[in-house]
């Protein structure tokens, strides 16, 4: 077996630190071991003299690194009786066990330069397999073991990681009137407040340290839909990674094996890596108490945290977080209304409602709805994203106009209770004007003149209006039937002549019509060229452009059998 020595820079280094103390204990009164009120007396900074000894130094936070699984010893001593001690561990990014566990400081003596010294430092041991276990906990959650009127002695500090490597915070204090965390406020839940399809609003009360640091305290808020973190270094940790452990520049003794202790760690870390991008959302909204999250995607929940921190001690506590349901029914879909194309819906018994959707892509523009139902009449319903802003009967054929809507997407139910099967037929379209709307007159009813029937024409008129409109007459012919059989008229309904018309019936004429006086309201038109006993539809069709064509009441007939000679 042989011994490593130290290197010659470190055994000078070391010699010169030995003399340091040397001329100090001769030359110096009898002195306690630095306080944190002489944290840096003669150039020692308790914070980097931590990762040499493991000693928790007092009243200074500290984040030592953890390895995966395996327990790591830190010490506090406690020299004199104070009133109460306070130990607070808090895990980042992984949960942990820790216990705290205490040994009985032994009174000892020493000579030390022909002077009787009292030494602070005798009986600092390690606790191994003691039963003085004062404090056991589990989790991920910052906890404070708070001992009244403490025993001097070593306070030993086990903790254990138990998911993933991870740093944690380390604080012991023995005047934790004056290095407290943030106090919260005797109600510190997260409470819901407004809630819609993509946002919601959370609010929290004020923490009691705004009246005492002012600008000092500030709020943090984290929203993700995976879990909650218990501490503000958990979500930090979780959403930046952890970097690796890096040991202060003056670490050790001065030995090589202090360089290679240093390289090993970083080599052997392997710290958690960053969230995925976006899935966890952290803001700090200074002394902000309202927060709103309007980036709600799909229909599961989110967790939200708040943390109250002092931007002067670093420390930070944090409130009970609210887990927000935002799961939704999902949304019907809707058939689509195509801009000036006309959509049918069928009823029927068991079929008593349609509805149907458009979009308007720009703000404030009027939509015109033209709908035909052709029994009775039907309700009819337009809806926004905010609810029903429209609501009516329609009987007969109509155009509702929608003025000034908002861009965005918009439905329209129709409902019509029946007892047989009947058809309502809607159109929409934002590209025209009101004042090209057709219009019909009260008397929608298309009449034959049978005494002018012949055996190959038909006369047919029907009332007009004082607007300047075009009407289209179609002619379908009928085969032979019983049910055609009749030469009497029959009036028909409004909508089978969108079928009619849909399905190749033959276009007999349009004329542009309007009356200027009541008696000469009618426009009457003979259709010639047809054939002798035969049943046939003549549909009426009004319109103002290439939008909406409202139907009349369609007519069925029938040409005389014989053709007689003029005498």
């Amino acid at each position: 077996m042989w011994r490593r020595f130290p290197d010659s820079t470190g055994c000078t280094v070391l010699l010169i630190r030995v003399f340091l103390w040397i001329f100090i204990a001769k030359y110096s009164n009898n002195q306690e071991l630095p306080t944190r009120d002489t944290d840096y007396a003669f150039g020692i900074n308790q914070r980097n003299l931590f990762y040499d000894n493991n000693r928790i130094p007092d009243g200074i936070e500290v984040s030592p690194y953890l390895f995966l699984n395996t327990t790591k010893k830190f010490f506090f001593l406690l020299e004199s009786k104070i009133d109460r001690l306070e130990i607070t561990v808090s895990p980042c990014a992984s949960p942990i066990i820790w216990q705290v566990t205490y040994k009985q400081r032994k009174d000892s003596t020493q000579y030390e330069f022909g002077n009787r010294v009292e030494s602070s430092v005798v009986g600092f041991h390690p606790v191994i397999n003691t039963k003085d276990t004062l404090y056991t906990l589990s989790g991920e959650v910052a906890e404070t073991l708070r001992i009244d009127s403490p025993d001097e002695g070593i306070y030993t500090v086990d903790i254990t990681s138990i998911k993933t490597e991870s740093y944690v915070k380390v604080f012991a204090t023995t005047s934790p009137d004056v290095d407290r965390f943030p106090e919260l406020p005797q109600d510190s839940h997260v409470r819901e407040i407004e809630k819609s399809a993509k946002s919601f609003t959370v609010v929290w009360n004020a923490s009691p340290d705004e009246r005492h640091f002012g600008k000092d305290i500030e709020y943090c808020v984290a929203v993700n839909r995976k879990r909650s973190y218990k501490t503000l270094c958990s979500v930090l940790s979780h959403l930046h990674g952890d970097p690796k452990p890096t040991l202060p520049p003056n670490f050790g003794f001065g030995f090589s094996t202090d360089v290679f202790r240093k390289k090993l760690v970083r080599q052997t870390a392997k710290p958690i890596k960053p969230a995925k991008k976006g899935s966890i959302y952290f803001q700090c909204v200074g002394r902000d108490r309202k927060f709103t999250y309007d980036k709600i995607r799909g229909r599961k929940g989110y967790f939200v945290d708040v943390y109250v921190k002092n931007n002067q001690s670093g420390k930070s506590r944090q409130y009970h977080g609210v887990f927000i349901k935002t799961k939704q029914k999902r949304k019907r879909k809707f058939s689509r209304l195509k801009e000036g194309k006309i959509t049918s819906a069928n009823f029927s018994r068991k079929k008593k409602k349609h509805t149907y959707s458009f979009k308007i892509k720009r703000s404030t523009r009027d939509v015109h709805l033209a709908i035909s139902t052709c029994v009775g009449t039907t309700l009819v319903e337009v809806m926004s994203k905010n609810g029903t802003f429209h609501k009516s009967r329609i009987k007969s054929s109509q155009v509702l106009s929608l003025k000034n809507l908002q861009s965005g997407m918009y439905s329209v139910a129709l409902s019509k209770s029946v007892s047989k099967r009947q058809t309502v037929y809607i159109s929409m379209t934002s590209k025209i004007k009101a004042k090209k709307m057709p219009v019909l007159p009260d008397d929608t009813t298309v009449k034959v003149f049978d005494y002018l029937t012949t055996c190959n024409s038909i006369t047919v008129a029907w009332m007009g209006t004082e607007k300047k409109q075009k009407y289209c007459l179609y002619k379908t012919e009928l085969s032979s039937s019983p049910d055609n059989s009749t030469s009497i008229s029959k009036k028909l309904n409004q909508c089978d002549a969108f079928d009619r018309h849909q399905n190749g019936a033959q276009k007999i004429t349009c004329k542009k019509f309007r009356y200027r006086k009541k008696e000469k309201s009618v426009l009457a038109i003979t259709v010639t060229g047809l054939k002798p006993d035969t049943s046939y539809i003549f549909d009426v069709f009004v319109n103002k452009g290439n939008y909406f064509s409202f139907p009349y009441n369609s007519v069925r007939t029938k040409t005389s059998t014989d053709c007689y000679l003029p005498t």
